[in-house]
């Protein structure tokens, strides 16, 4: 399996991708908290009823949200389980669920206490 790296948020990355712009950064840092909360009782929902391409689509989403925030970690851990939800690689959807779910959690809390800082 692929390493995890231990990297949360990359401020200076993510402020690189927005061209400097805090303002911008600010904002999109509160949407993250916001707009789309995780839920992993939702996944497993999704996943025990067969329902791994909307399960795929619903960890692509916050895989997505990390990309664009520099927040390698939740990135990281959405790809290699969106890549099982999609049948691309073979692995534990439990362990993996509960891998991406840590690395939300704990890049939830980093960015909140970012926002409260900008």
């Amino acid at each position: 399996m692929t390493e995890i790296p231990d990297e949360l948020i990359n401020l200076k990355e993510a402020l690189k991708l927005l061209d400097g712009e805090v303002g911008l950064l600010k904002d999109l840092l509160t949407s993250f908290l916001k707009d789309k909360i995780f839920d992993l009782n939702h996944l497993i929902e999704m996943e025990s009823n067969g329902n791994l391409d909307e399960a795929a689509k619903y960890i692509h989403y916050f895989k997505g949200a990390g990309r664009q925030l520099a927040c390698t970690n939740l990135a990281t851990t959405g790809q290699m389980l969106e890549d099982v939800l999609r049948g691309k690689k073979e692995g534990d959807l439990s362990v993996l669920n509960i891998k991406f779910s840590t690395s939300y959690t704990q890049t939830y809390n980093k960015i909140q206490d970012i926002v409260k800082i900008l």
